[in-house]
């Protein structure tokens, strides 16, 4: 069975800078159809605010034939940077809405058989760099409205110069998601998301985006807790 994996890695910033600027090693390792490394940003920041960016800190992101094949990077790793300690999460994927290269062949299989429990939404966006600002505008409220949401259990933004943009997050249940996405009850769920939506039909952010929803396998390591990935 193919597997998605999230990665949170506190690391020297030398370490994280090398890796968001080149990671072309991943191209060769065993298994791994596709990886994105990302710097992580605090989420509901502005973009120009300097406490916003978390240079001692690394995203990755990684689309995997099997399981086995993660078990075996973990154990020997093209990199230094990944035999830190740190956070992941395993992912079965099974909804996609959009197109973005690398992910789109992801084998999708059955929903959840549990609708009350946990899963995961991920976001990737190739930005226009002609709308930056505007989608900065719009993005930071979604941010605050993911961060503050009570059925969220981990979140997390993150970006790769100059233009690709990642969300991730954990939900309770898929019905605490769709009230967030839907702004079904705007005092509890923020109306920010949809709001945004509806400014991104009326003219696109991105040249490709995707979001991915996926049932959580496994948690593994630990989430730094207090965050600034979660709190302003």
């Amino acid at each position: 069975m193919e597997i998605f994996s999230y990665h949170l890695i506190e690391a020297p910033v030398y370490g994280v800078a090398a890796r968001v600027l080149s990671s072309s090693a991943l191209r060769r390792v065993p298994g791994l159809r596709h990886a994105e490394c990302l710097l992580p940003m605090k989420m509901g920041h502005a973009v120009a605010s300097p406490g916003r960016y978390r240079f001692g800190s690394l995203v990755m992101f990684a689309f995997w034939e099997a399981e086995a094949d993660l078990e075996r990077f973990l154990e020997a790793p093209a990199y230094r940077v990944f035999t830190l300690p740190h956070w992941h999460i395993r992912l079965r994927f099974y909804r996609r809405w959009g197109s973005y290269a690398g992910l789109d062949d992801a084998t999708t299989y059955p929903e959840p058989r549990e609708p009350e429990g946990p899963v995961v939404g991920v976001t990737f966006a190739r930005l226009k760099l002609s709308q930056t600002f505007r989608f900065a505008r719009w993005g930071k409220p979604v941010e605050a409205q993911v961060r503050d949401h009570p059925g969220v259990v981990r979140a997390a933004v993150a970006f790769r110069p100059f233009n690709t943009f990642s969300t991730f997050s954990v939900w309770r249940s898929e019905e605490d998601m769709l009230g967030m996405v839907r702004g079904r009850q705007p005092e509890i769920d923020g109306t920010g998301h949809r709001d945004a939506m509806k400014e991104r039909v009326r003219r696109d952010f991105h040249y490709e985006f995707t979001t991915m929803r996926f049932v959580p396998l496994s948690e593994h390591g630990q989430w730094p807790e207090p965050t600034p990935l979660l709190r302003a």
